[in-house]
């Protein structure tokens, strides 16, 4: 048979038993499968492939049904955080809306800051009450005033806040603790516990009630005040009032304490002898006649008796009219020397001129002296000192000396 090379188509006879065997072209060299020229090529036997992928694919199908039936174990559940608790709201205790007013009131105050302070008050309010006390009835109402008479009692209660005197001079006070006794839609009522800002009150402590109002535009703002007193206060006043002591108001809206001056006599133990030798230094303290040396020595001998000369000097205080440069310096004197044994600083005491004035303000200082002895004289305790005042001035006689030092004794140390 003739056969052709598949490659390059050199013909070539070959014995047809050899059909279909591998011969190698003479020509190209190549090797090819020995066919009759013109003959097709045999078709590819696709059996085992078809079986094969039949195979493949049912491997694949039991792979998944196999695999999907395993669901895969679930991931633990993590539980969310709970949101956090939103802080509870204060409506009555120191962060509430009612109690920040009147914090505000006080922190302005103490700024200096008139305008903000002028703005926390709810003036025509005002006016109404002071217009129902003994003191203001004569005031106008407030529909009644002009624009500077409505501004003048505005600046009035804004001074009295932030440069007055007393409890009510706001500027002069810390507030650290307040709540709200009373909550209305109109009108509220706030206490305020309060110390001293300044050296002179830093360790009084106070509580205050504050009223307020809300006004058309919904703010709310101070119209009363007043001093709330506890049970213990109360108990206080009511000793206060047996002992013949007072709190009086000032027109500023401090107090003062007063009790009747009167005429007093020596201490029930105070011995005889000492009794002498205390009306005998103030006679000689206040004889401007004799010696300065005698005065400054009897001066500071009742310095150190202390505590028993106390009611003979008030006394004097008391029955010292001032009608001229003399009587007034005893009485400065006097006030001196109390003044020296007891720590006690009485600020309205005041003789510097003859005003009707100073005439009332010296009315007021001896009564306050008068009030502070029956509050505090029967507890008062000597101030001792490092070395005797006597000695820093003058160096009394050994007969002097031995005098001084019995009082001491006499006196309880001095």
């Amino acid at each position: 048979m003739l056969i052709e090379c598949t490659f390059c188509h050199a013909t070539a006879k070959f014995p047809d038993s050899k059909e279909g065997s591998k011969v190698k072209c003479g020509e190209c060299g190549k090797v090819y499968v020995a066919r009759e020229k013109g003959a097709k090529p045999s078709k590819v036997n696709a059996t085992p492939f078809v079986i094969g992928g039949a195979v493949l694919l049912g491997i694949l199908v039991v792979f998944f049904i196999v695999n999907s039936s395993k669901k895969p174990a679930a991931p633990p559940a993590v539980k969310a955080a709970p949101p956090p608790a939103e802080a509870p709201i204060d409506r009555t205790g120191w962060n509430s809306e009612l109690v920040k007013v009147v914090r505000d009131l006080y922190e302005a105050a103490a700024q200096g800051n008139d305008y903000k302070v002028g703005n926390l008050l709810d003036v025509p309010r005002i006016v109404e009450r002071l217009r129902a006390t003994p003191e203001r009835a004569s005031l106008a109402a407030w529909s009644e005033m002009t624009s500077g008479d409505r501004e003048a009692i505005a600046q009035e209660m804004v001074t009295l806040f932030t440069k007055g005197e007393g409890e009510f001079a706001i500027a002069r006070w810390m507030p650290f603790e307040g709540v709200v006794e009373l909550e209305g839609d109109e009108e509220s009522v706030v206490r305020l516990k309060v110390r001293g800002r300044e050296e002179a009150n830093m360790a009084e402590t106070i509580s205050i009630d504050w009223r307020l109002a809300k006004g058309k535009d919904g703010k709310w703002k101070l119209f009363a005040w007043e001093r709330y007193l506890t049970a213990a206060e109360k108990r206080g006043v009511s000793s206060l009032k047996s002992k013949g002591v007072e709190k009086v108001k000032l027109e500023d809206g401090g107090f003062i304490y007063q009790a009747e001056a009167r005429p007093l006599p020596h201490l029930d133990d105070t011995p005889p002898e000492l009794r002498t030798r205390i009306d005998s230094a103030v006679a000689r303290f206040l004889d401007f006649n004799a010696r300065p040396r005698e005065r400054t020595t009897a001066r500071e001998e009742l310095i150190t008796i202390g505590k028993p000369a106390l009611p003979i000097l008030l006394t004097q205080m008391y029955e010292i009219k001032i009608v001229d440069d003399e009587t007034l310096a005893k009485v400065a004197n006097v006030h001196s020397v109390l003044r020296d044994i007891t720590g006690y600083q009485n600020a309205a005491f005041s003789v510097t001129s003859f005003s009707p004035d100073s005439d009332k303000l010296r009315e007021m200082a001896v009564k306050a002296w008068f009030a502070w002895y029956l509050r505090k004289g029967e507890k008062f305790e000597e101030r001792t000192e490092s070395t005797d005042a006597l000695d820093a001035l003058i160096k009394p006689t050994e007969k002097e000396q031995r005098q001084i030092d019995r009082d001491k004794a006499r006196a309880g140390g001095g």
